[in-house]
């Protein structure tokens, strides 16, 4: 009996040490199928202006904040993420975080810390943020972290592994290293020069996604022309909050009727918020610029998303949310003799003397194009045009029948969006990865923090229209460059509107400079509907 006991005791050990070592080697690959771990960070903290040496534990598992003099002493102080009220970023100093938390008593205490870098600030707030949704009494999300990735593929095959895009990992603002146990909310990918079908790409995103996330990810929608193609991926808990999908695409290529470029786009509605997606291929060319300027005004024009009341209007004024990434084809606007010396500030990493001579910059700093639309500060190399299987070479001559063509160094890939004023949005991570090679263009990668809204709930009584919410204009004028007189109205447009509710007619006089003054006295109170 005890020598069967020994032996069945030997075996158990054994196969405790082999689920050991298999659940050990699974977590080395894939690092985020566990929970996510505490993690620690060193920091200074401010005690009567003299800032010494501590560390922040961020367990977002069990939802605390806990304070520690050493790294591997015991708890000194915890806060749990109720109890963490804000988070204030320095301008001044990109280290610097001030945590505002509830004490006993209702009262708040400031907490000054001063970490290693900006990048480890940014990733000690996103898994604060992480931490505070996971513990949250509220059904519905205010705030959502989406990620945008546009890529010229270059008509190549992708490598078998492009996770750093995702994981936001290369050069340019990335993500740092405590933050990759999170993962988005939506994934939203655009690609150019694709060459692989719609089931085979949508499978490799969802494949990439699974190595180095833990959640689910469902295909909202997909949208190809030609070989310009936008993914939307989002995780599986919130679809049941996604509605109203739309897709469109629109030719911009030769005659407008050839698809090789052009752009297609996706919308949807988030709960009670709207989003808009745009990826474009515009026309190619350092000299093609005005080309390109007629490529943005039919994508605006013609491209048909969002809500169907509100196609009168410009489309980048149909949603709380437009994103417009892709491959631009902007160029630096420097002599083709300068392309070894522009070669050598990109070595030096001089990319704002760089960045003064790009053409999109150029362009929105005339008011010319994407007129209200922001840019995350580029601190990445131009992702265009390498040199295939290499990120060390700039293959900025071709040789073709006509002569030589010069393709300066530039950065043709990029994203900007544009939001209702007021909306929170912050850009957390901008950049290029390094290490995917297949294409002369690097992948772009682009994260944001989104407000949301939740749907319209009923109110106890409806009936009681002082409850109502409403909106109320007191003086409203104008001034038409016009002499015609005619009347004039405001109409006002919405999905919380039950009818278009119109003005009454405007009083006008004779202005300056062949100018008309519009006045508007008695305008209607706008009362939406629940």
């Amino acid at each position: 009996m005890m020598s069967k006991l020994n032996q069945l005791t030997s075996m158990v050990s054994s196969l405790e040490e082999k689920v050991k070592t298999v659940l050990m080697e699974g977590s080395a690959v894939k690092h985020r199928r566990s929970l996510i771990p505490p993690i620690i960070f060193e920091v200074k903290a401010d005690s009567l202006g003299i800032f010494q040496k501590t560390h922040l534990k961020v367990d977002v598992e069990t939802g605390k904040l806990v304070i520690k003099k050493s790294k591997d002493g015991p708890d000194d102080k915890y806060y749990s993420s109720k109890k963490i009220l804000q988070l204030i970023k320095s301008q001044k100093l990109p280290n610097k975080l001030v945590i505002v938390l509830e004490t006993e008593k209702e009262k708040t205490l400031r907490k000054e810390y001063l970490f290693a870098d900006s990048k480890k600030r940014e990733g000690f707030c996103q898994l604060l943020q992480q931490m505070k949704n996971k513990h949250s009494d509220q059904l519905e999300p205010d705030l959502l972290t989406i990620f945008t990735g546009t890529w010229n593929m270059g008509d190549a095959h992708p490598p078998k592994d492009i996770t750093s895009w995702f994981l936001c990992k290369g050069q340019g603002k990335t993500r740092d290293e405590t933050a990759d146990y999170i993962e988005h909310d939506i994934y939203v990918i655009g690609t150019q020069e694709d060459p692989l079908n719609e089931k085979e790409w949508v499978e490799i995103l969802l494949r990439s996604l699974n190595d180095i996330t833990t959640a689910d990810y469902k295909l909202i929608t997909i949208q190809t022309l030609w070989n310009i193609r936008i993914v939307i991926l989002a995780k599986q808990e919130h679809a049941r909050r996604i509605s109203h999908v739309c897709t469109n695409s629109v030719k911009t290529g030769i005659a407008n009727t050839l698809g090789n470029k052009g752009a297609v786009g996706a919308s949807f509605m988030f709960n009670g918020t709207s989003f808009g997606f745009i990826n474009s291929h515009l026309t190619s060319g350092s000299e093609k610029k005005l080309r390109r300027k007629q490529n943005y005004f039919n994508i605006l024009r013609f491209l048909v998303m969002g809500d169907k009341k509100n196609i009168p209007f410009n489309l980048s004024h149909r949603f709380t949310h437009l994103f417009w990434l892709g491959d631009l084809n902007y160029r630096v606007q420097l002599p083709n003799a300068e392309a070894e010396n522009i070669v050598q500030k990109i070595k030096q990493q001089q990319y704002q003397e760089l960045l003064a001579f790009d053409q999109l910059n150029m362009e929105r700093n005339d008011s010319q194009i994407f007129l209200h639309f922001q840019e995350e500060d580029i601190t990445f190399p131009p992702t265009y045009r390498f040199e295939r299987g290499t990120r060390e070479r700039y293959c900025y001559t071709k040789q073709k029948a006509t002569g030589i063509k010069y393709n300066l160094p530039s950065w043709c890939d990029r994203v900007l969006w544009k939001s209702y004023p007021k909306m929170h949005v912050l850009c957390q991570s901008y950049g290029c990865t390094e290490d995917i090679t297949t294409s002369d263009h690097s992948p772009v990668f682009a994260t944001f923090q989104v407000g949301v809204t939740s749907q319209f709930v009923s109110k106890n009584n409806p009936s009681d229209s002082d409850e109502q919410g409403h909106i109320e204009l007191l003086n409203c004028k104008a001034t038409l460059y016009t002499k015609s007189h005619t009347k004039f109205y405001i109409e006002f447009h919405s999905t919380c509107l039950e009818n278009m509710v119109k003005s009454s007619e405007a009083e006008d006089q004779d202005g300056c400079n062949g100018t008309l003054m519009v006045t508007f006295r008695e305008l209607p109170k706008v009362i939406y509907h629940y």
